[in-house]
């Protein structure tokens, strides 16, 4: 019996297939339909599902928060609304229900999550959307080693119950200088055992003019080693995967029966040689600068150099002790966001440049899942706070005078925590992009093909919103 009619299918309903995404996304009603992809999304599912068995277990409340918000800066750029019934004002999609759940914690509540829906005018990456989901959670009287209890608890019941999967409790526990002095990223992939080694030493007399100008500016030389026998082609790959990332080139020496080679290898010193000799036959690659400018070099390095070496096994790790502040395009910005609590109030008001957050990231095989810190509790402090961040006081009022208010009538101690649900899925399932476990994602341009949005408003429409459109000849 033939309940309807298809027209000729735009792709083949099966799984594995070699069909460019754009087109999969524009019929993504006939993508779902294919094995791999419903496994995907029923998945997720499960995972929804679990999340709220136990936050009932756990006693915690379930809580909704809005959607059209009050436009302040969190990092990222707002998604605005404009408001019909009044001209020229805006509404903002919310970055994440930051102050609203903190809200919460002033007006007495023990505890909150919500799985919400959160959105950032960014560009989009294999593991970042516009749009998002994230499991959200905050405890008055929070401190950060109770959160982190309970989100391993939490994500080990999630693994358990919608994966079959077992997680061993607790987590790892690194500080952030050790991540990036380790690993070169404050996201280490603590599967692969091999870490970065600081061979600045060896170069303590070096002939090398730009090794030596480095390390006399308070630079290091930061190496990794593999058994490997790399070919110049292989290295030549490596060159410029971090070429591409802003790195100056691959630093390398060949090791091969006590002998060095490599474009370097003519201007080392005999005691130089004889300590890379040390390290046995394969490759030493390194970078020379700050720790934190090489790092993110290094890391890629390390990814590269020993992917093959990766066991399959989930590396769970908490990462805190994050600088409070880090510079970008010359303006200090909050390394979490800008409610989150200084480890030590008195320093940051004296030296809030180097002043340690109480921030913890949660990471999984390279990738950081979620965040948390401690809250702000004290007006005056947050206040503080914004200030530091360039804020000036009109702005500040403006933007947060009634969230400054909020803090003003005895505001408990408190705490929390956000999940990417998107990216906790698609690790588990081991997706190549947090695309394959959305039901409806956007492109990597922000594009929705589906339904050709974002798209233009009809001039007689946007009249009412007292809009209208502007070229740039006007």
């Amino acid at each position: 019996m033939v309940i309807n009619e298809s027209k000729t299918l735009p792709f083949q309903i099966e799984d594995s297939i070699d069909t460019d995404e754009s087109i999969r996304l524009k019929y993504r009603y006939l993508d779902l339909r294919r094995t791999e992809m419903k496994h995907n999304i029923v998945a997720r599912s499960k995972t929804f599902k679990s999340i709220r068995n136990i936050m009932n277990k756990l006693d915690i409340l379930e809580i909704d928060t809005p959607t059209l918000i009050k436009s302040t800066p969190e990092g990222a750029k707002d998604f605005l609304v404009p408001s019909r019934k009044s001209p020229g004002s805006f509404y903002a999609l919310p970055q994440s229900p930051q102050m609203y759940k903190q809200l919460f914690m002033m007006s007495g509540f023990p505890n909150y999550y919500q799985i919400a829906k959160c959105y950032r005018d960014e560009d989009s990456r294999k593991d970042r959307q516009p749009e998002f989901t994230q499991l959200d959670l905050e405890f008055s009287n929070g401190t950060p080693q109770l959160v982190k209890k309970h989100i391993e608890t939490i994500v080990q019941h999630i693994f358990d119950e919608a994966f079959d999967l077992k997680i061993d409790l607790p987590f790892k526990t690194m500080t952030y200088k050790e991540a990036m002095t380790l690993y070169g990223t404050d996201k280490p992939d603590l599967r692969i055992k091999e870490t970065i080694k600081d061979i600045s030493e060896i170069f303590a007399n070096t002939e090398i003019n730009f090794v030596e100008e480095i390390i006399n500016n308070g630079g290091s030389v930061l190496s990794l080693h593999s058994e490997i026998n790399y070919s110049r082609k292989d290295i030549d790959i490596l060159d410029e995967s971090i070429k591409s990332l802003g790195s100056n080139g691959l630093g390398w020496f060949k090791i091969l029966d006590n002998e060095v080679s490599g474009p370097l290898a003519k201007l080392l010193l005999p005691e130089e040689k004889d300590e890379i000799i040390k390290f046995g036959n394969g490759i030493l690659v390194f970078q020379a600068g700050d720790i934190y400018e090489v790092g993110k070099y290094m890391d890629v390095l390390r990814r590269d150099l020993f992917v093959n070496k990766t066991e399959d096994i989930t590396s769970f790790v908490w990462v805190e002790d994050f600088p409070y502040f880090e510079v970008e395009n010359d303006v200090l910005q909050p390394s979490h966001h800008p409610f989150t609590a200084p480890k030590d109030t008195s320093n940051f008001k004296q030296n809030p440049n180097e002043s340690i957050a109480l921030h913890y990231d949660l990471v999984l095989n390279g990738v950081e899942l979620g965040s948390g810190s401690q809250r702000i509790n004290n007006p005056d402090l947050q206040k503080l706070v914004l200030e530091k961040w360039g804020l000036s006081n009109e702005d500040i009022e403006n933007r947060f005078g009634w969230f400054i208010e909020a803090l003003s009538y005895g505001t408990p101690q408190h705490a929390g925590f956000a999940i990417g649900i998107d990216r906790l899925v698609a690790e588990i399932l081991k997706q190549p992009s947090i695309r394959d476990v959305i039901p409806f994602p956007k492109t990597q341009s922000g594009m929705d093909p589906l339904t050709d949005a974002p798209s233009t408003i009809n001039e007689i429409d946007l009249v009412e919103y007292n809009l209208r459109y502007v070229t740039d000849e006007q």
